[in-house]
């Protein structure tokens, strides 16, 4: 196993490093489209993923990194998925639309995956300092102004009606938000979001149930699921199938229970 403390310590340093001096201190060539005006790269994405990359590898002899602005450069890297060796996942700054515009919602995300098995997540919020970390088997931790919590497993609604959900806006035109919002009470009061490095935090402390994706690029995602699935939350594609590292087609469904997410994928197919 790694060590969870290290790899924070690490995460904490980069974004001290690379990411924070240059937040609110962005020039302007330093934010460039990628697909898109809402889809941007800066230069401490590319800076940290770099430090990130470097430093990550050399805690595991043989390990691989899949990044988001690697495989930006190279999709082919995301072959090491199937190597069986160890994989680094990163993701520099989610929420890099927020972070150009000097705003606070972004995170850094970095999972450590083995074929499909989900080895350990860590989620640090640069600004805020809080940082969620854990590994399998070993549980999920919460550590801010300066004291480490173990997160337990988070009380359910027993009832689909009060259940909170969290609605994924990337690639979601509005008028399919809409219409997934109007398939039943449980959906009516799905809360748009736009930073899964924000979602998953929300998830392990209780102050929402499921959510849902209309995409799950893994350093947006396996993150959060390495940490959810030690409080017992279960995750699929829409339709029920496994969702597994590098498959990005079909969406997500993340729900506190089997019984839960059958009830979440019904609505959202009818």
């Amino acid at each position: 196993m790694v060590e969870i403390e290290h790899v924070a310590r690490i995460m904490r340093e980069v974004a001290a490093e690379e990411i924070m001096p240059r937040w609110r201190n962005l020039a302007g060539g330093d934010v460039v489209e990628k697909t898109g005006p809402s889809d941007v790269v800066t230069v401490a994405d590319r800076a940290a993923e770099v430090q990130l990359a470097r430093r990550l590898a050399e805690i595991i002899a043989g390990s691989r990194v899949i990044g988001e602005e690697g495989v930006h450069a190279d999709p082919s890297v995301t072959k090491h998925f199937a190597s069986g060796d160890p994989v680094w996942v990163i993701d520099p700054i989610d929420g890099t639309s927020a972070f150009a515009k000097g705003e606070t919602a972004f995170a850094v995300m970095v999972a450590l995956v083995r074929g499909e098995e989900l080895v350990a997540g860590w989620i640090l919020a640069p600004v805020s300092g809080e940082l969620h970390m854990g590994e399998r088997g070993s549980g999920a931790w919460r550590v801010r102004h300066g004291g480490v919590e173990r997160l337990p497993r988070p009380e359910v609604p027993t009832l689909s009606k009060e259940l909170i959900g969290l609605l994924g806006r990337r690639h979601m035109s509005d008028a399919r938000r809409a219409e997934i919002k109007s398939r039943g009470k449980a959906f009516a009061a799905l809360q748009n979001v736009s930073c899964a490095g924000l979602d998953y935090p929300r998830l392990l402390s209780g102050s929402a149930h499921f959510a849902i994706y209309n995409k799950s690029e893994p350093w947006d995602h396996l993150p959060g699921l390495a940490l959810a699935s030690e409080l017992g939350f279960v995750f699929s594609k829409h339709d029920g199938s496994p969702y597994r590292p590098g498959d990005n087609a079909g969406g997500l469904v993340i729900a506190p229970s089997e019984d839960a997410a059958a009830d979440i994928r019904r609505l959202l197919l009818t």
